[in-house]
């Protein structure tokens, strides 16, 4: 669970970041650029570390998860192009639903009745706290569905492969997955002058988000994928709005404020009945 919280952490300052980062480059230069600049890492570290090759029963989850993960990715940067984010976002708050029905469903891992119920507190007070309305019309909407979908169910097949593969190089394969596809698909122009006047900031983005990949992945050994994205979501919702009203001067009202509460509290719990 220690973790899990991690990952958590790790991935609201990933994304207080990448939102620093969304001030300079498009969101298809940022995908594909954190992906190259992240990949060396976790291939340095199988390569000189770890060496492991996976078993071959590896190999079918990966893609399943990588195609996945890329699908998301892409049709992520398609919502943020043509959406209102308010109008979209919101229903990202549901991976961890879908990740908690899917890994019941491929790998039985069946919740409690307590963590059900407080996973669903935890999605609804999400979805409320992002705005409490998703219009299926909004432009975007159908990419930032299935980019819902693809992330909930990725992180299970995740679980799937590492029962066969170290952390590092199903890591590394995802990533290529992912850096080969958004490249394809997206073909992002960049300028080396560009690129480097934040090179610190290219350089922190990618450390952080290499430790909430891995930790995650670590958490998913002990816990169940709904339960880990169900604290990544909370917690990153949380940070996110905290960090708005703190470091951008966004106003948060009295409903949104009892959101956050219920949000932790809900988390506090979640994370006491794992029993870690």
């Amino acid at each position: 669970m220690a973790v899990a919280l991690l990952s958590a952490l790790h991935w609201a300052i990933f994304d207080f970041l990448r939102k620093r980062l969304a001030s300079y480059y498009s969101a298809a230069q940022m995908s594909v650029m954190l992906s190259m600049l992240v990949l060396p890492v976790y291939l340095g570290y199988w390569c000189f570390v770890d060496k492991q090759l996976p078993d071959w029963n590896y190999f079918k989850p990966a893609l399943i998860s990588g195609v996945l993960a890329a699908i998301g990715s892409v049709s992520f940067i398609q919502a943020l192009a043509q959406g209102r984010m308010a109008l979209i976002l919101p229903l990202l708050s549901v991976t961890p639903a879908v990740a908690g029905i899917f890994a019941w469903l491929l790998l039985g891992e069946l919740l409690t009745l307590h963590q059900s119920l407080l996973l669903t507190v935890i999605v609804s007070a999400s979805f409320i706290l992002q705005g409490g309305k998703f219009i299926f019309q909004e432009p975007g909407a159908k990419q930032v569905t299935i980019t819902s979908f693809c992330w909930g169910l990725c992180i299970v097949f995740d679980k799937q492969a590492l029962q066969y593969s170290s952390l590092s190089f199903h890591a590394t394969f995802i990533t290529l997955m992912v850096l080969m596809v958004n490249f394809i698909f997206l073909r992002p122009r960049y300028s080396f002058h560009e690129l480097t006047k934040h090179t610190g900031l290219w350089g922190l983005s990618t450390l952080v988000f290499a430790i909430a990949v891995i930790a995650q992945m670590q958490a998913l050994s002990g816990l169940q994928p709904g339960m880990v994205e169900g604290l990544k979501r909370a917690i990153g919702i949380v940070s996110a709005s905290l960090l708005g009203m703190w470091c951008f001067k966004e106003q948060l009202s009295i409903r949104e404020w009892w959101m956050i509460l219920v949000i932790l509290i809900a988390s506090v719990l979640l994370a006491m009945s794992s029993g870690a």
